[in-house]
């Protein structure tokens, strides 16, 4: 089961990849003010709910993607993260996704009994170009982390990985195209890139969706909302690690 957890919402912009952010995007349709973060009132402790036999309504193995429509790290939500942490550590027998452009502010958002990471816990950051991967990525290698993994997201430009790939601290690379208003184009020729760094340090791969507009063969391509994902699948560039 895999379940969509917001303990807070709303994000601010803070590089390249954010300018046509999708979280705006769709809160503007309900006049809703992204820039500011509140605190869920409802949904703050959605994994540690319980029905009325006092039983976990989700069941153990559940997935929770947490703060999709914010940044788990974000600055406004440091007086409710501990107790975010908290949740996690409750609920062992579940596993909890968390994505984030905020590299630089991982180690000290990260709970005293951190250790070598929650094993229940996976860490993925977000990166658009070179500057993003050169900003982010060096502090997040030497962050301790149970699963690592990197989101190209949108895929802005091609982009080298071989030295942070070379660690053999990063378990999965995943790679997309921009949706929604505004969305640039998405070069297929710099998913290719990526994906052959992957193969050559043995890095899984995912090409997770295509994007509004995608670059192949010297053509645009203008693609369905629907079909991004499908699309990105039917080209067969996903790389699993070989063991």
């Amino acid at each position: 089961m895999f379940v969509h957890w917001s303990p807070w919402h709303g994000c601010h912009k803070m590089s390249e990849g954010c300018l046509n952010c999708y979280v705006y995007f769709l809160d503007r349709r309900y006049g809703r003010d992204t820039s500011v973060v509140t605190r869920s009132q409802t949904g703050f402790n959605l994994p540690v709910a319980k029905n009325r036999f006092k039983e976990y309504k989700f069941p153990s193995g559940t997935t929770f993607a947490v703060c999709l429509n914010s940044d788990f790290f974000i600055e406004n939500a440091d007086l409710w993260r501990d107790e975010a942490w908290a949740i996690m550590k409750e609920r062992r027998d579940c596993s909890f996704f968390i994505i984030t452009k905020r590299a630089l502010r991982i180690p000290s958002a990260l709970p005293k009994d951190w250790g070598i990471g929650y094993p229940n816990v996976e860490i993925d950051v977000t990166t658009e170009n070179q500057k993003a991967v050169d900003q982010r990525l060096p502090i997040f290698i030497d962050t301790p982390v149970s699963y690592r993994g990197v989101i190209v997201s949108p895929v802005l430009a091609a982009i080298d990985l071989h030295y942070f790939l070379a660690t053999g601290k990063i378990a999965e690379v995943s790679a997309s195209g921009e949706s929604y208003s505004g969305a640039r184009v998405t070069k297929f020729d710099d998913i290719l890139v990526i994906r052959q760094q992957c193969i050559d340090h043995n890095v899984s791969f995912t090409f997770h969706q295509t994007g509004r507009f995608l670059l192949k063969d010297g053509k645009i391509q203008s693609i369905a909302r629907a079909m991004e994902r499908k699309l990105a699948a039917q080209f067969g560039l996903d790389f699993i690690r070989k063991s």
